[in-house]
């Protein structure tokens, strides 16, 4: 399997250079995130796009720019909050990610071959 994305797609992204340890862990987040989008939309595998690439970014981008998992924060009293996603495998598909993947329809009905001729 190829990553839909490079680590230079994260760079590019990012805005700035990747850590020495982001750059150890890149390959295989941006493995994971691939996984992900391919488990629900195949067709990426054969034919990734500009929005493919964009997407599995930001699913990388997520964990790099808050590595700890970090929701909440106080001082007094120090406490936090682990956001939920690090319990889920920490790369994950956002709705709006998802609906980004989805193709575009382009009409309110479909043409299917072979179907069966239905009488009104």
């Amino acid at each position: 399997m190829v990553a839909l994305a490079t680590p230079s797609d994260l760079v590019a992204r990012l805005g700035r250079d990747l850590t020495d340890v982001e750059e150890r862990q890149a390959p295989a987040l941006l493995d994971d995130a691939t996984a992900v989008i391919l488990d629900r939309f195949p067709q990426y595998a054969t034919a990734p796009t500009a929005t493919s690439t964009k997407v599995c970014c930001a699913m990388v981008l997520r964990v790099l720019r808050n590595p700890n998992g970090l929701r909440q924060e106080s001082i007094d009293d120090y406490s936090y909050t682990v956001d939920s996603s690090r319990s889920a495998g920490e790369i994950y598909l956002t709705d709006g990610e998802a609906a980004e993947l989805r193709p575009a329809r382009h009409s309110a009905f479909s043409i299917v071959p072979g179907a069966p001729v239905v009488a009104s």
